[in-house]
């Protein structure tokens, strides 16, 4: 449609500059506006394609978004946070903010006593951005991997898992508490599944299923986002 709007346009511009300054003035007008026009549909096909590959994340998207409108008791509190600038989930370096260049984000998180719950989304602009967070994350993981002494010592241990495009299952061990995470990456998008738990340093998927089953559903959701998985 854009192609043959820009068509008619140039043709009736080029129909009144041959009429006021001849055929051979025309001929170079026309030439001049066709460069035009090709270039004003390739900046065009630019905005498109960018905005098209930038996925938004609709409200109740997350498999846990719904219990927030839900009955809960005095000890529980529930939190829903779109910033940007929140950290992944899975943060063995304990960063304070994201940097990666996400386009959108959503985290849900149940805390209630010693029972912590979490369940994150993130969309970059692109499979590659997404990666490149998803190496962070290994990095990370090998970087801070243990630390601290007496009762803050702490340490994680992590496998590959067959989850989406590339997952990770990891086992987070600390001086009164366990954690098990989820994190799989899915085209553009990173999505992150934590609970306290009971777990061992072999990390057994058995003790990760609830987990990545949420996972699993989660990646084969967030390719029915436009642009998520190309």
């Amino acid at each position: 449609m854009r192609r043959v709007m820009t068509s008619a346009v140039a043709a009736a511009v080029v129909t009144v500059t041959a009429t006021a300054l001849g055929a051979g003035q025309a001929v170079a007008s026309q030439a001049s506006l066709a460069a035009q026009a090709a270039q004003a549909a390739r900046a065009t096909a630019g905005v498109a394609s960018a905005a098209q590959g930038t996925a938004k994340l609709p409200k109740g998207f997350l498999l846990n978004e719904a219990k927030m409108n839900g009955p809960r008791r005095p000890w529980e509190h529930l939190k829903l946070s779109n910033s940007l600038k929140k950290p992944l989930e899975v943060n063995p370096c304990g960063r304070r903010t994201a940097g990666d260049g996400r386009s959108a984000s959503r985290t849900f998180t149940y805390l209630a006593e010693t029972v912590y719950r979490s369940e994150q989304v993130v969309l970059y602009p692109s499979e590659r951005a997404a990666k490149a967070a998803m190496r962070s994350v290994r990095a990370d993981l090998a970087k801070c991997g243990s630390g601290g002494r007496g009762h803050e010592r702490y340490s994680y241990r992590w496998k590959s898992t067959g989850i989406g495009d590339e997952a990770l299952r990891i086992g987070g061990f600390f001086f009164e508490n366990r954690s098990r995470s989820v994190v799989v990456r899915q085209g553009s998008a990173i999505a992150v599944y934590v609970r306290t738990g009971l777990v061992t340093k072999s990390l057994p998927v058995s003790r990760f299923r609830p987990l990545i089953k949420d996972a699993r559903t989660m990646a084969a959701k967030l390719c029915r986002l436009p642009g998520v998985c190309g």
